[in-house]
């Protein structure tokens, strides 16, 4: 199997608040873990910025729906690379609403997708964008971790 990390941003065709970012990522979540996906979601200012990581087989064609996906536009992968291992193995999506966050934060992030962009051919096995990306994250309020479905 082969692990990879696939990051994409987007332009949401509507403003989200954390009610829809909830109802939104709520099913995919299931899904997710189904599919062995895990990754964070993040929206700031009317943009998306995901990153998924799993087999790479599966999260390109998880992308390939996601780009279909009539609540966005002006989906642009930035980054598709194999990894040795997961950032966000506990999550199967973590989702966080950057509006919610301070000027700083958003900056940062901002700052890691130019990062992403601009690296996102480097030969260097975790680049620095998601490296940044992680640590990034373990700074933010816990999100919700993996959950695994409930059998009925």
């Amino acid at each position: 199997m082969s692990l990879s990390h696939l990051l994409y941003v987007s332009d949401a065709v509507q403003a989200m608040d954390d009610a829809a970012l909830e109802a939104l990522i709520a099913p995919c979540r299931n899904k997710n873990h189904r599919l062995g996906v895990t990754g964070v979601l993040f929206y700031s200012a009317g943009h998306f910025i995901q990153l998924l990581e799993g087999e790479r087989s599966v999260v390109r064609s998880l992308f390939d729906t996601i780009r279909k996906d009539p609540r966005h536009r002006d989906v642009q992968l930035l980054l598709l690379r194999t990894i040795p291992q997961r950032v966000f193995a506990d999550w199967s999506m973590g989702v966080l609403n950057m509006d919610q966050c301070s000027d700083l934060d958003r900056e940062a992030l901002d700052e890691i997708v130019r990062l992403a962009e601009w690296g996102g051919v480097s030969d260097e096995p975790t680049p620095l964008s998601l490296k940044l990306l992680s640590r990034f994250c373990m700074m933010l309020p816990r999100q919700q971790p993996r959950q695994t479905p409930t059998s009925s």
